[in-house]
């Protein structure tokens, strides 16, 4: 089942996202603390937007997290985080989470992300209609 992200599902996302994002490919160090601040910082920001994937125990097993974001006289949504459980890649949850998103924003015709540029995650981006951007790069500095 798919349902909204809100607050009360915060706790449950975050060892969601410790557990997901501190295994292969990413291997990156987060604590449960980290990662419910990143979440709740993401879910606080105005016009936020988010669903979670739930089994039938309650169980949260994937989210999808953004905002929109206002460019010209439309809006774009830029996805943040994203995250199905290991055990339950490729059963269709992430499709499931992005067309959730899709039914609740049909006005937002623009999204982004930001993905490792040649990981499984940019794979089932593309898969989903997503490219690489033609005129914009990222820039980091250190």
């Amino acid at each position: 089942m798919i349902v909204d992200l809100t607050a009360d599902r915060l706790e449950d996302c975050a060892r969601l996202f410790v557990r997901t994002f501190s295994a292969p490919p990413w291997n990156e160090e987060w604590t449960r603390g980290d990662a419910a601040q990143r979440l709740g910082d993401m879910l606080a920001t105005p016009r936020s937007v988010g669903s979670v994937a739930v089994t039938d125990g309650g169980d949260v097993i994937g989210f999808v997290l953004g905002h929109r974001e206002r460019a010209g006289t439309e809006d774009h949504l830029l996805v943040q985080e994203m995250c199905v459980a290991a055990a339950h890649q490729r059963e269709g949850w992430g499709s499931r989470l992005l067309a959730a998103l899709e039914h609740r924003l049909p006005d937002v015709q623009h999204w982004y992300l930001l993905t490792l540029r040649d990981g499984a995650a940019a794979a089932f981006y593309e898969a989903h209609e997503f490219r690489p951007a033609s005129r914009v790069g990222v820039y980091v500095r250190p």
